[in-house]
């Protein structure tokens, strides 16, 4: 873990193997977000996310999704993120109306970063 993801961490109990969680503040989509979800769905997909992304905390470089944030209304570009507060950050500047054109931002963002999508070192 390099020393910038380091100082957004909350310290884990001493003794205790724990997955990280961010004591960055979740924005008004994120918290929305995570209220809606099973807290141990949430659990388990942090574990995965924190494999995918080399066993490191914070966002994964290249996995950028799109969440519906209202049924139906509205699609927000996210991006995974090896939390266990915040397995996904969204982009509150990067609200749609459609799927698609959420899905377009989310590859153009891609693109702009330079960002492959995730692969796992063997």
């Amino acid at each position: 873990m390099n020393m910038s993801d380091s100082n957004n961490m909350i310290e884990p109990p001493v003794g205790k193997a724990m997955l990280g969680t961010s004591n960055i503040e979740p924005n008004a989509l994120e918290k929305q977000l995570i209220n809606s979800l099973d807290e141990d769905k949430v659990d388990d997909l942090s574990k995965c996310l924190f494999t995918l992304n080399n066993r490191r905390y914070g966002p994964i470089a290249g996995a950028y999704v799109v969440v519906c944030t209202e049924a139906g209304e509205q699609w927000c570009v996210g991006q995974l993120n090896a939390d266990r507060a915040k397995p996904v950050i969204l982009f509150e500047d990067k609200v749609f109306s459609n799927p698609e054109d959420a899905q377009i931002e989310a590859q153009n963002l891609k693109l702009r970063r330079g960002e492959s999508t995730p692969c796992r070192n063997h």
